[in-house]
């Protein structure tokens, strides 16, 4: 989230005017005639699906209630305009249809949207929610649409791709093709055209050792971030398919999703407090991606359930991820603490660990919606 950004709870009420307050608005773009700002953060987040939604610019049109729209909501709606009204409004609607917004109404050139009750927001679908799981565990360490990103051998891993980096050197790159061919060859032949042949070469080599000097040949720049063009175009490609974003999903719930049940299988045997709401399964999907499982910290998470006797789910996550975090390398400790109460709080939290400070910030927080997740068992089964 953009520095200097004023929260009340749950509400923007100030800050710089040029800072964005989610990808593709600022906050000039809120504040009202008298100079004030006061928009719940839900609202935010649910305008920028309206925008993704139309792929295309849309302003903010008015904040004030009209012909009876609005009374008595202030805060929780605002007036929308794009180039096409038509558009707007079926795009607004779709983001009405996800649960993000109670309401669309078109008037004139302009499309009204409203927020339900933030208090009960409506749950997530299952799927959904591991998607943006997915895109804010993703941002930690890239930038841009996660299944685009294409990564050299600065690391030793020979070639990472898409929003959970599976690479050579772990096999995980090797093993999300595998699925790929299986779901659809022919779309990802035509993905990599001329090269088809040599990454199906790359693909056959005796160990992943040679995987990664393969990889390593075609990394660029001073640190070899970057990968040759011509491959990370066809990389690209597959990112941008459709059908291999739904596998990318399923595989992310087959590697981590499964963890992710472990770990909340083990805590409602130590606190039967249920873990349902989004903020909390996404830090605890974070956890599970970057290390792996609260097994290293059973008993200090015992411990600490028993000193503090939590009552409600945040409290009961936030002991779980700060004393695993507490486990990691000395170095990683305050990373990994901060990573998981910023998704936890929706907002950069500084931590000192073993010597070292980190603050970690995340430009998808606008993602984490205060919703329970709808249909776990379908997630988590």
């Amino acid at each position: 989230m953009a520095k200097g950004l004023k929260y009340d709870a749950d509400w923007l009420v100030g800050g710089p005017a040029r800072a964005a307050v989610t990808p593709n608005f600022s906050l000039s773009e809120y504040v009202r005639p008298d100079g004030s700002v006061r928009v719940h953060r839900e609202l935010l987040a649910a305008v920028q699906c309206v925008r993704d939604a139309l792929g295309q610019g849309i302003s903010i049109a008015g904040m004030a209630p009209v012909a009876g729209l609005g009374a008595g909501r202030d805060g929780l709606f605002v007036w929308l305009k794009a180039a096409d009204p038509a558009a707007l409004l079926a795009a607004a609607q779709k983001v009405v249809r996800e649960g993000w917004l109670a309401r669309a109404e078109r008037r004139g050139e302009r499309v009204y949207v409203e927020l339900p009750d933030p208090a009960a927001l409506p749950p997530l679908p299952a799927e959904r929610a591991l998607e943006l799981a997915i895109a804010v565990t993703a941002a930690f360490e890239t930038s841009g649409d996660p299944y685009q990103q294409v990564t050299g051998n600065f690391d030793g891993a020979g070639l990472s791709f898409g929003p959970l980096q599976v690479n050579l050197g772990t096999g995980t790159l090797q093993e999300l093709f595998r699925r790929f061919a299986a779901r659809d060859e022919g779309r990802l032949r035509s993905c990599f055209g001329d090269l088809w042949d040599e990454w199906q070469r790359m693909l056959k080599l005796p160990s992943r050792a040679a995987q990664v000097r393969w990889a390593d040949a075609l990394s660029r720049g001073p640190q070899k971030a970057r990968f040759d063009p011509a491959w990370t175009a066809a990389l690209q490609a597959v990112g941008r398919e459709p059908a291999f974003r739904a596998e990318w999903l399923r595989y992310a719930y087959d590697t981590y999703g499964r963890k992710l049940v472990v770990a909340l299988a083990w805590l409602k045997g130590v606190r039967p407090i249920p873990i349902r709401n989004f903020r909390c399964l996404a830090a605890l999907y974070d956890l599970c991606v970057q290390q792996g499982s609260l097994d290293k910290a059973h008993a200090a998470i015992r411990r600490r359930i028993e000193r503090e006797n939590p009552q409600d789910e945040f409290a009961l996550t936030r002991i779980a991820v700060e004393e695993r975090g507490r486990v990691a390398s000395p170095q990683w400790r305050a990373d990994c603490i901060s990573r998981r109460l910023c998704i936890l709080d929706r907002a950069p939290v500084a931590v000192a660990e073993a010597g070292q400070r980190a603050e970690r910030d995340n430009p998808q927080l606008w993602r984490l919606r205060n919703a329970p997740v709808h249909q776990m068992e379908r997630w988590l089964a």
